[in-house]
């Protein structure tokens, strides 16, 4: 009977100090965060892209309960964004408002440059996320959380694909891509350090939130641009199927001719883009373009023998390859190009 009442009170002892643990465990404070971007203009050569955006906030916050102030709140930092000033979130503020029951609302407008992963494998098909990540620098996520303001944009009717997106922005003609979609979700932004402070954790955890944005290049400039040079270059090179075997000096020219302005057009394609360490859609065309362009010459050379040993065989079989490749040229140069994609 003994061990039964030592056991219980052991087991109620427990349960108390748990329930008193529990009550003194307070819940992270909940910001909503809602933005809505109206100019976006992208530097593939820097990996960077310029925004301009209004964005507002929302959270409850007793300080007097939380111990936590609006000022730490407020801490708010774009982590890829491009040269910004410590502090500079905060400078953005145009309106503050006291909703009443320790509730507040903020806004404000904010213009600068973020850093985002370009993929440039299959350029100028290519297609682009770019991403713009807000956290705040002093709060780990157990004391403060940021979430998307959806109860907002629902309001809006918004679609869902393109939330934070003005209407403007995605009406906007004449620009060098196309937004596909945008997602905003929160996340979490792991650091294996405690930054030498012993009051955190050995791997501190902050609350994030993301908007990504996917966009597409715009195919029409670069038919003009790009497509139409090269299909010049390639038609000079496919004449050479029409010149005589014996005029191997003209076939000679037009391929050597074809083979520099190919060359130096790569280079002035490639001078658009940053320093990158693979191949891209462009490149293999180009290289598909120069293959192209050596067996155009080895073929002028091979009928041109043939013409000259005088046998009526080989002038005859000179004749079947010229029109044989008037063929296959362009049918090679045509699947390696869907090939690459």
């Amino acid at each position: 009977m003994k061990k039964i009442f030592i056991a219980l009170l052991i087991f109620f002892s427990l349960f108390f100090l748990e329930n008193s643990f529990s009550k003194d465990k307070k819940d992270p404070i909940k910001m909503s965060y809602g933005v809505h971007i109206k100019k976006i203009n992208l530097d593939y050569k820097n990996s960077t892209f310029y925004a301009e955006f209004y964005w507002w906030l929302l959270f409850t916050n007793d300080s007097a309960q939380t111990g936590i102030s609006n000022d730490d709140i407020l801490e708010l930092e774009f982590t890829n964004s491009f040269e910004e000033p410590v502090g500079h979130f905060k400078e953005g503020i145009q309106e503050i408002q006291k909703l009443g029951n320790s509730k507040y609302y903020y806004s404000g407008y904010h213009q600068g440059n973020f850093f985002f992963n370009c993929n440039f494998e299959d350029y100028p098909f290519d297609k682009q996320i770019l991403t713009i990540e807000l956290e705040n620098g002093l709060l780990t996520n157990d004391r403060f959380l940021i979430v998307p303001d959806k109860n907002s944009y629902q309001r809006s009717q918004m679609n869902e694909n393109f939330w934070g997106i003005s209407k403007t922005l995605l009406e906007r003609k004449k620009v060098n891509f196309t937004i596909n979609s945008s997602n905003i979700f929160p996340s979490d932004n792991i650091y294996n350090t405690d930054f030498g402070d012993i009051n955190y954790p050995k791997n501190s955890v902050f609350s994030c939130l993301t908007h990504k944005i996917l966009i597409e290049r715009n195919i029409m400039p670069y038919i003009t641009k790009l497509f139409i040079p090269l299909m010049i270059i390639l038609l000079l090179v496919y004449f050479v199927f029409f010149i005589p075997a014996d005029k191997l000096d003209m076939a000679a020219g037009l391929t050597v001719t074809s083979l520099l302005s190919a060359i130096a057009f790569q280079f002035s394609i490639n001078s658009d883009l940053p320093e990158i360490g693979y191949l891209i859609y462009v490149d293999k065309v180009f290289y598909a373009t120069y293959l192209l362009i050596v067996l155009a010459m080895a073929e002028s050379l091979w009928t041109f023998y043939l013409d000259l040993s005088g046998e009526p065989n080989k002038i005859k079989l000179a004749k079947t390859i010229d029109v044989l490749s008037r063929i296959i040229f362009p049918i090679t140069f045509g699947g390696l190009s869907i090939l690459f994609i």
